[in-house]
């Protein structure tokens, strides 16, 4: 009788880890809209407080205002996302679309996009043009600006891993 009570306790150990680590490997779960969240003046996601990839700025916000800003759920630290009720029970965000965030650019603004590709600050490194293609908050924030996108690759960019060759 000892012996079966050791089984079933170790089969039950068993299950009981796998089920751990099942659930602990999956960290996306369903939040509420007033989760409180980290959101950086420039990134694109919300963050959990403790996430390492947080650098420089960090403002607190609720999940519900991060999502409405179009930020997304980073995918170190898993903040979670939204569930279907909070989301039904909140506001809409106004629609967002493609050209609200980058307009179509007039000639004017076609050229200085054009000139980040001969920029003269462009390194192995750090290319203008790039960064500002591949980084939409700042083609509104900043513009087809060279020296302004490199100031900021290098007091914020580069500390946040953004794409910038």
């Amino acid at each position: 009788m000892n012996f079966r009570i050791k089984k079933q306790i170790a089969l039950f150990s068993v299950l009981l880890m796998a089920l751990c680590s099942i659930t602990i490997g999956t960290n996306a779960y369903a939040a509420s809209g007033d989760t409180p969240v980290i959101i950086t003046a420039t990134g694109e996601c919300y963050h959990t407080s403790g996430c390492r990839t947080l650098k420089k700025t960090r403002i607190e916000t609720t999940m519900q205002d991060a999502v409405n800003k179009g930020l997304r759920a980073c995918s170190v630290c898993n903040p979670g996302t939204i569930d279907s009720v909070s989301t039904a029970a909140a506001p809409a965000p106004a629609a967002v679309t493609q050209a609200a965030v980058s307009p179509q650019p007039d000639a004017n603004v076609s050229d200085a996009i054009e000139a980040l590709k001969t920029y003269k600050g462009n390194t192995a490194e750090f290319n203008a043009y790039a960064y500002y293609i591949n980084n939409i908050d700042l083609q509104t924030a900043i513009g087809a600006d060279g020296d302004k996108l490199l100031k900021h690759y290098t007091d914020f960019g580069k500390a946040e891993g953004r794409i910038a060759k």
